[in-house]
């Protein structure tokens, strides 16, 4: 999902106002749970997103299911509602996550594979990483056999691919010119 300008900006005062709040933290874990809430239902995403359906309404529904598991996170409903940008609530997740990580210094990192990976290749991703980059590091796995074998590793915009579904995939594509 591409983060536009607008999100950022939210997401940066967003941050700001939690740190003079002294409530990161407790609205970092607010904005993940939310933000799992959202990707996990497309008929709340539809909702958010329909140019028809009333600000107020909208507003109202996403604190009828956040509650009070997650009280910190209504300043965000009212900011976004009362500038007509509830439908940017999924974009200003991401972007402060991506701000509280950086804020945090934590390297956020990805490693796909076919198969599950030891603790032992873990270590050795998470020794290699902190070899080009300083800080924390959070290592994401996820499995995709399309892969076939090898792996692909995602951090700060670039991704390693390894994998030999890349391979073949050139292969392919040669052939095809030659």
């Amino acid at each position: 999902m591409a983060i536009g300008i607008t999100s950022k900006r939210y997401a940066k005062a967003l941050i700001l106002y939690s740190i003079d709040q002294g409530n990161l933290d407790m609205l970092f874990e607010e904005i993940l749970s939310l933000s799992n809430t959202l990707k996990e239902s497309e008929e709340l995403k539809d909702f958010i997103s329909n140019p028809t359906i009333p600000k107020d309404l909208k507003k109202s529904l996403l604190n009828d299911i956040t509650g009070n598991s997650l009280p910190n996170i209504s300043i965000l409903f009212n900011i976004l509602s009362s500038n007509n940008r509830i439908d940017l609530i999924l974009s200003v997740c991401s972007a402060f996550v991506k701000l509280y990580y950086d804020y945090k210094n934590i390297v956020e990192v990805t490693v796909t594979t076919p198969i599950e990976i030891s603790e032992e290749v873990e270590s050795t991703i998470k020794k290699y990483i902190s070899s080009i980059k300083t800080g924390e590091i959070k290592l994401t796995k996820k499995k995709d056999e399309s892969l076939i074998a090898g792996f692909t590793l995602d951090i700060d915009n670039t991704r390693l691919d390894a994998s030999i579904k890349k391979r073949l995939n050139m292969m392919k594509k040669q052939l095809k010119t030659n």
